[in-house]
Order: C-alpha cells, then structure tokens, then sequence
C-alpha cells in the first residue's frame, strides 16, 4: 500500500472550548498531513458551552493566537488553506470523513487512560473503513492536564485559564461572564 499523492487529516471533537492541547495536536497534524481538516461535533452525552458556530470562530481566533503567520488576511483562509474548520452533525466520524475525502483520521492523546477509549473507536472506525488510517499524536508533557472540562470548571470558580487557553476563549469566557 501506497502513501496518497495528498493526504488530508480530519481532526474531530467537540472543541468546547478549544485547548492550547488540542492546538498541540493541531500542529503536530499540520507538519504531518498536506491539509488538517479541524471539525466540530456535537458530544450527545454532554452540554455545549460555546455554540457550534463560537467553536468554528474559536479555533480560527486561537490558530491566529497560537501561530500569528497563519492567516492571510484577505481570504481568511489558514496556513493557506492548509487548515479547515468545519462542523459535522448526524453522521458517523467515518462517513464524514468519507464525505471530505480524508486519508487519515487524526487523535490526540493526553493521558494513559484516554487508551481504552481509544482503542475502541479505533477499531470500529477500522471495522466500517479500513482504508482510512487512524493516527494518535500524544501532546506534550505541559499539555497532560489541559482539557476543555478543566478550563469550563476553573472558569466557573474564578481561577486563572491562561495555561488552558489561547486568549480568545478568556475573552469569550469573560463575555459569557459579563
């Protein structure tokens, strides 16, 4: 088997806010694959903070926080067109990323009991397509405790968040607040 001409990689989650850890996963995707596809999805079991749409300007804003070379201005478009962030509703992570011709399915892993979980998914997503490889990248060590819950939770109590989030989600959580 062959490695595609071009690969795409679709990163999938609910990104409620989004974490300077998923950045971390975001960028080991983008040295990794030609295009990332970030997409937004809606977690059944829990509660949105941000709408859909405030996660879709969130991560854009946070990318432009993180990396200030990856807007164009002009076009909006990221790294130049490189990254992509959509939402995806009422279909499976397969057929979705079927839909936007993904090669590869991207994960991140922060810590040694997110393994199960995700040794799970993928080997459904395996069982219903094999020809669209998952790939796990483990975050960086400062990462291991940064997760969306985390920032929601310390937020609520009044705690600093900068260590969790780029500044756009504290001025988004300090709106909510207001």
């Amino acid at each position: 088997m062959l490695k595609p001409a071009r690969t795409k990689a679709l990163y999938a989650g609910s990104f409620d806010p989004v974490t300077r850890g998923h950045l971390d996963i975001i960028g080991k995707a983008l040295m990794t694959f030609d295009t990332v596809h970030v997409a937004i999805g809606t977690n059944i079991k829990k509660a949105r903070t941000f709408s859909v749409t405030d996660s879709q300007q969130l991560i854009t804003r946070s990318v432009i926080d993180r990396w200030p070379e990856a807007s164009d201005g002009a076009s909006g478009a990221l790294f130049g067109g490189a990254l992509e962030v959509d939402e995806y509703i009422n279909q499976s992570l397969i057929a979705y990323a079927r839909k936007i011709s993904a090669t590869h399915i991207v994960r991140g892993l922060r810590e040694a009991s997110a393994f199960n979980e995700e040794f799970n998914l993928h080997g459904v997503a395996e069982r219903i397509d094999p020809s669209i490889p998952m790939v796990h990248f483990i975050c960086e060590a400062q990462f291991l405790h940064v997760s969306s819950s985390t920032a929601k939770e310390l937020d609520a109590v009044g705690e600093a968040i900068d260590w969790l989030v780029t500044p756009s989600v504290e001025r988004a959580f300090a709106a909510r607040r207001a």
